[in-house]
């Protein structure tokens, strides 16, 4: 009868241990935003590690025969600019959550889907689903059900009812984020407009198009005094378009960094339009071995010819390529210009803090309120 009584007497010892403990780990929640993102940065180490001082990154991410672009801005804004083919998700989310792990949030500021094709938006749904999206830029393209709910006409616009495009329209619907058209545009549409950098589309100029590729905005990124070219899979026509809009401004169209348009595709990257960019560094997101030849061995030649094959950077042969400009570092008064690359990110997870003072508090209750001696009577 001791022995029980001493027994009771233990157990309400070891629950108000369990729970003044309990107390002492809920109350990290006040700093739950900082335990979180230390836990991850332990988990997910830097994706870039040769660039990651720079205060503006572009991340053109391996995710196969595709694009997905992910640009960190020097105010912490993201922007992500299409989100690869279906097949390789589980791969841009890894990547995604290695970026992500050393952020406070999971907000991406502009998630801008260049045009309906699979490669393109096959993993939005990933996208969607595992950060916040603030603002969402779509083309001029709809589902049946959307041009029956607007009103739309085929003249005024196409349609496209493919399964993951559907499924990005309805998970953007329910993201209840901005939601932005790629509509005919005169002048260039400032995403972004500060006193350190800007995010300016040159294109679309028509407000529809029969290949469905010439829906991709030209997006031209200017930081320091530098700026990065992104082309989506914009064609020869779209060029022509840019040529035309924006030609005659000396010096505007010339680059540092030129992503080839349609994976280096013969359709894009003419001669007049590589000319007028004058590019120092070019990246092509191409899948190794892809069915469709990508890159053409006539642009690779083109473009090696103006800057020289170890200034080409390939998903397929170099994975995950990552450009920083450096502020700190300025040459001439411009930013300087690093680059890493790596094959493969390292995990696809993220931890959020519930999860661990979760776990801890399980520990806690079976290390203090199981009994360590079972009493006889």
């Amino acid at each position: 009868m001791v022995k029980k009584k001493k027994q009771k007497r233990n157990l309400k010892l070891r629950f108000c241990i369990f729970f003044l403990l309990s107390l002492v780990v809920c109350s990290t929640f006040f700093f739950n935003d900082t335990l979180e993102v230390w836990i991850n940065s332990l988990i997910n180490p830097p994706i870039s590690e040769d660039v990651e001082n720079c205060e503006l990154k572009v991340h053109f991410i391996d995710v196969g025969q595709g694009d997905s672009i992910l640009v960190e801005f020097p105010d912490d804004k993201v922007m992500l600019v299409d989100s690869g083919p279906g097949s390789n998700e589980d791969d841009l989310l890894t990547y995604l959550n290695n970026v992500f792990a050393t952020r406070e949030d999971r907000d991406i500021d502009y998630f801008v889907v260049t045009h309906q094709d699979e490669d393109h938006v096959g993993g939005a749904d990933v996208v969607f689903d595992n950060f916040n999206i603030l603002t969402f830029y779509r083309p001029n393209v709809y589902t049946d059900d959307e041009m029956d709910k607007f009103g739309y006409s085929s003249s005024q616009a196409n349609a496209c009812n493919t399964a993951c495009f559907t499924t990005m329209i309805e998970k953007a619907y329910q993201e209840n984020c901005e939601i932005f058209v790629s509509e005919r545009m005169l002048n260039p549409l400032f995403l972004e407009d500060t006193s350190e950098y800007d995010v300016q589309f040159l294109s679309p100029s028509e407000s529809k198009y029969t290949d469905a590729n010439n829906y991709s905005p030209i997006i031209l990124i200017e930081y320091k005094y530098r700026k990065i070219m992104l082309t989506g899979d914009a064609e020869t026509q779209v060029e022509e378009e840019v040529l035309e809009n924006y030609g005659d401004i000396p010096g505007f169209l010339q680059c540092d960094i030129l992503k080839l348009g349609h994976h280096g595709s013969n359709t894009s990257t003419s001669q007049a339009f590589l000319d007028a960019v004058n590019p120092s560094y070019v990246a092509i997101s191409v899948g190794e071995g892809n069915s469709y030849k990508h890159p053409s061995d006539e642009v690779v030649a083109r473009v090696a010819n103006l800057v020289g094959e170890q200034n080409i950077f390939r998903t397929d042969t170099m994975g995950n390529i990552v450009f920083g400009i450096d502020a700190d570092n300025l040459v001439a008064g411009r930013g300087t210009i690093q680059i890493t690359t790596l094959k493969g990110a390292i995990f696809n997870i993220h931890i959020e803090w519930w999860c661990v003072v979760l776990g801890i508090e399980c520990i806690l209750f079976v290390i203090i309120i199981t009994p360590k001696k079972k009493y006889k009577d």
